[in-house]
């Protein structure tokens, strides 16, 4: 491999410096072979004053440091090692560039990993600057529960393993593109995952909540067609209607989760059908003009107008349909499809919640009062 210093006509009686590599490398941002790279350096043709001569022989210097330098570093990378100007670059920039390529909910995730490793650190973090302290640095601090902002509460310890593994995964590609020394992600485990509270309505309360007066009807149906189907609200605020089909007791839905990019074919009862309302053209949303603070805010109102003191999320309408299912005796598996989820382990966790034969157990023991 060999980089030689080359020069190209310019206008105005001035030459334009460059760099010829042979045989041609890959560049990195454009990810295409090229043999040339413009240093942005010129010099003068016939050199009269003394500034010019003065000029041309201090940018041809620098223009043979500069090939001096990118030759050593071809030679480093040909024995395994990493370039001294790549362990310059940005590291947070990187990071970045590998969230913005992602898609469904997981880019929510990974854009959050990036806004609290920039909360952590700052904008200059460097290849050079990643070692295993740091990543231990990191992991300590998104277990401090820190917040974006000031009006939200911090962050959670399985929100801080997911936004962890997030920042893993970047150093595993950053590892295999050879632009750190050391595979942290393997050098640096994450974080244990602790099953989270799972917070539900009971019947009982669904129907107190039904004839409790609501501030908004759109939002009431919302909530009501969550707890019928037991969809994310990210699904059901990208519904349009020509994925509502079917016909009466085999209504279906049919489209991709926004979490994993996995196709769904849900069916759902003729009472969520009829909170849809009249059908509109094809790719109308169903739910137009909602938001979600909105319908985090009205989670809070309504509820507590109807004497139901419960902390309750969009998620705890999702755990409401899981848990009825298992009441109504409909088995984990067909539940664990129903809801979309990929693990069944993660549906079972509904069971340890309603164990009818704990439940018995608990009421066999009656005292004499």
């Amino acid at each position: 491999m060999k980089v030689t210093l080359r020069k190209k006509p310019l206008k105005r009686n001035r030459h334009r410096l460059f760099l010829d590599y042979y045989p041609a490398l890959l560049n990195p941002k454009t990810n295409k072979k090229s043999r040339f790279e413009n240093i942005k350096l010129y010099i003068f043709d016939n050199p009269i004053t003394q500034t010019e001569k003065k000029h041309n022989l201090e940018t041809l210097d620098l223009a043979e440091n500069i090939r001096a330098k990118r030759q050593l570093d071809i030679q480093v990378q040909l024995h395994g090692l990493i370039p001294y100007h790549h362990k310059q670059r940005s590291f947070i920039e990187y990071f970045r560039h590998l969230a913005d390529r992602q898609r469904g909910m997981n880019m929510h995730n990974w854009d959050s990993s990036v806004r609290y490793f920039q909360l952590f650190a700052n904008e200059h973090i460097r290849f050079a600057d990643i070692n295993l302290s740091l990543c231990e640095d990191f992991k300590a601090f998104l277990l401090q529960g820190p917040k974006i902002r000031e009006s939200r509460r911090g962050i959670g310890h399985n929100s801080a393993l997911s936004y962890f593994n997030k920042f893993r995964a970047a150093l595993k590609h950053a590892w295999r593109e050879k632009l750190i020394d050391d595979d942290l992600h393997a050098l640096c485990p994450g974080l244990k995952e602790i099953e989270a509270e799972v917070e539900f309505l009971t019947m009982p309360e669904i129907q107190q909540l039904i004839k409790t007066p609501a501030s908004n009807e759109m939002n009431r149906k919302l909530v009501l067609f969550a707890i019928l189907t037991g969809l994310r609200f990210c699904d059901i605020h990208y519904l349009t209607w020509d994925q509502v089909r079917g016909e009466s007791h085999r209504y279906y839905l049919q489209f991709r989760q926004r979490k994993t990019y996995k196709p769904q074919h849900v069916y759902i009862s003729d009472q969520a059908f009829d909170l849809l309302g009249t059908r509109q053209q094809p790719e109308a949303r169903v739910f137009a003009k909602i938001y979600y603070n909105q319908v985090r805010d009205f989670l809070v109102d309504w509820p507590l107008n109807a004497g139901i003191h419960k902390h309750l999320t969009f998620s705890c309408l999702r755990h409401t349909y899981a848990t009825l299912q298992l009441d109504h005796g409909t088995d984990i598996y067909t539940i664990s499809k129903m809801l979309g989820h990929r693990h069944l382990k993660t549906t079972q966790r509904y069971t340890r919640v309603m164990d009818k034969a704990k439940i018995e157990a608990a009421n066999r023991i009656v005292l004499d009062l």
